[in-house]
């Protein structure tokens, strides 16, 4: 990293214009090292190069002005028709995902997969005018004299060049694909990767001091309370609502009951002194076996942030809530990998579930997460009789 050895000067003043962004009457003021918004400057060169090489083949084509406009005109018509052609073949892949993505319609489904913006439409119908009365007043096949190097010079570029200013990747369908590509780009990774360095890898491993892992924690909690943990390991809750209640406990969850919270540890992070970091502990009424089963568990907070994003009115809201589903996928698969990478799985266990039904009035209830919890007990039992 570059050295920015002129910023101070002999008697410690630091300059602020060169290393601060600033609010200025016109805007903001960026250091040359921070970067700043993309300005449009590639789209312009799109739309000013895509016109020079039209208009170049117009003056110097030896055809009809009408007819080298409407090979242009055909050439973009199949561009549009063969990404339609592409979103057909997603269509066949989408179809398997309708009840879980789309809510089970399909006019939902339609109408990520065929979105364009207004100006294809726009396009579209004007070309479409036109197209038709050229054919219906000119023999296109006679009339025009095809030439090659025209052809891959200037046709394909500027036809190229025209998909990019139509936009004609855009749509819910592409951009929900973007998410899923997994590249760690998008928010649900972002948001994962937070919750895990910013809290689950403080908490739930030994930190290098006198601090004890979550294990000895949930040892230390049993003596003092003459109770036994059927498992060393923090249960996160992932609601694909978004719904995270104050407490487990609540109206939807009778079995499950709160318990004192686990010894808090206290660590210094990001100039925050001693921020207290604990972790809840509730105990399950076991309809089995007529017991209390004690867990450590809670709802992944960031989720809760998440939702409160599209919850309130705000640039992104529309989006952000359009892909809730993608994002909350993300955070699941990218947060997991993460604990089996760092092999902090053994302390930790996500469930992801479908947290809510309709009951017979029509009203949205949510299912019991103690009972979740000791289904996914018996299984986690199971696999580690397996493996003995």
């Amino acid at each position: 990293m570059k050295a920015h050895s002129t910023t101070v000067s002999e008697t410690g003043d630091v300059d602020v214009k060169r290393i601060c962004v600033l609010q200025r009457s016109h805007g903001f003021y960026f250091p040359k090292s921070i970067p700043q918004e993309r300005g449009s400057l590639a789209f312009q060169l799109c739309v000013i190069t895509s016109l020079v090489l039209f208009f170049t083949d117009v003056g110097t084509n030896e055809n009809r002005i009408i007819s080298v406009i409407a090979l242009y005109i055909l050439g973009i018509i199949i561009l549009i028709g063969l990404q339609i052609l592409h979103r057909i073949f997603l269509l066949a892949e989408e179809y398997k995902h309708l009840q879980s993505r789309y809510e089970h319609s399909i006019t939902n489904l339609l109408k990520d997969a065929f979105y364009f913006r207004v100006r294809v439409y726009v396009t579209c119908f004007v070309m479409a005018l036109f197209i038709t009365f050229y054919f219906l007043t000119n023999d296109f096949f006679t009339d025009f004299q095809f030439s090659i190097t025209r052809i891959i010079l200037l046709m394909i570029p500027t036809i190229y060049l025209s998909g990019i200013i139509l936009q004609l990747n855009e749509s819910p369908l592409n951009d929900s694909l973007w998410v899923a590509q997994n590249n760690g780009l998008d928010y649900g990774s972002g948001m994962a990767y937070s919750f895990f360095h910013g809290y689950l890898k403080l908490v739930l491993p030994k930190t290098g001091t006198e601090e004890k892992n979550l294990k000895e924690l949930m040892q230390d909690y049993e003596d003092q309370n003459k109770i036994e943990f059927p498992i060393y390991k923090l249960f996160v809750l992932i609601p694909k609502s978004l719904k995270c209640f104050v407490s487990l406990k609540n109206e939807y969850s009778p079995s499950i009951d709160e318990s004192s919270s686990l010894p808090e540890k206290k660590l210094t992070i990001a100039g925050v002194q001693n921020r207290s970091y604990k972790n809840a502990v509730y105990k399950i009424n076991s309809e089995k076996t007529k017991s209390k089963i004690y867990v450590s568990a809670e709802y992944a907070t960031p989720l809760k942030t998440f939702k409160d994003v599209f919850d309130t009115t705000g640039e992104h809201t529309g989006y952000y809530e359009k892909h809730k589903n993608d994002i909350i996928l993300q955070f699941y698969i990218t947060l997991k990998k993460v604990l089996e990478r760092t092999g902090l799985n053994q302390f930790c266990e996500l469930i992801y579930y479908e947290d809510w039904y309709k009951d017979q009035d029509n009203q949205i209830c949510y299912y019991d997460v103690g009972k979740i919890i000791l289904k996914r007990l018996k299984e986690l039992k199971k696999q580690r009789e397996k493996m003995e």
